[in-house]
């Protein structure tokens, strides 16, 4: 029979590796874009904070990956929806499920993220509270449309991020004058 601590050990390890490769790819994607967009003037010094994220994240990976062959598991599959974060992982030859509501895992992952980036990670507030009332936005009496979200991607091009203006170049010149 396998003990608890066994059991709360795997459990740990896979969810630290959904963690890491999750971020990892959210660090490689902001990278990315950071690089490619254009709007920043010193984007060289910003990449390379992520990019030490990126290093981190990737020892992490590695010293889990190491502890998977010890420990006997390999994970099949991971699945990733609105409600949740799943993963089938093999355990000593036993098939094993994984599972971590999406608010939980979004918090965990941001406050990694932090870390890995050298940030404080405890905050008055995070991603998932809303912000102090001092701190809102005014609020605005135009009729503009919610924002609609047509679908996620932990890699997104980095070419939806870039500023295209679709207004003709004499406009745009004469709102400069």
């Amino acid at each position: 029979m396998i003990s608890s601590d066994t059991t709360q050990h795997q459990c740990s390890l896979v969810k630290s590796y959904l963690l890491l490769t999750f971020i990892q790819k959210v660090f490689e994607r902001d990278s990315l874009i950071l690089e490619e967009s254009g709007v920043l003037k010193t984007p060289d010094l910003y990449v390379e904070m992520v990019n030490a994220g990126i290093d981190r994240t990737g020892i992490l990976l590695s010293e889990i990956k190491h502890e998977f062959k010890k420990y006997q598991i390999r994970v099949l599959d991971i699945q990733q929806n609105h409600s949740g974060v799943y993963a089938t992982y093999i355990y000593k030859g036993a098939k094993e499920q994984f599972s971590m509501p999406m608010p939980a895992f979004r918090k965990e992952m941001y406050e990694r993220m932090r870390a890995y980036l050298g940030l404080t990670t405890s905050m008055p507030h995070t991603a998932a509270l809303p912000l102090p009332e001092k701190y809102r936005p005014e609020p605005n009496n135009s009729t503009s449309k919610p924002l609609r979200v047509v679908g996620r991607s932990w890699v997104t091009s980095s070419s939806a991020y870039k500023h295209n203006s679709s207004r003709p170049t004499a406009f745009a010149a004469s709102k400069r004058a």
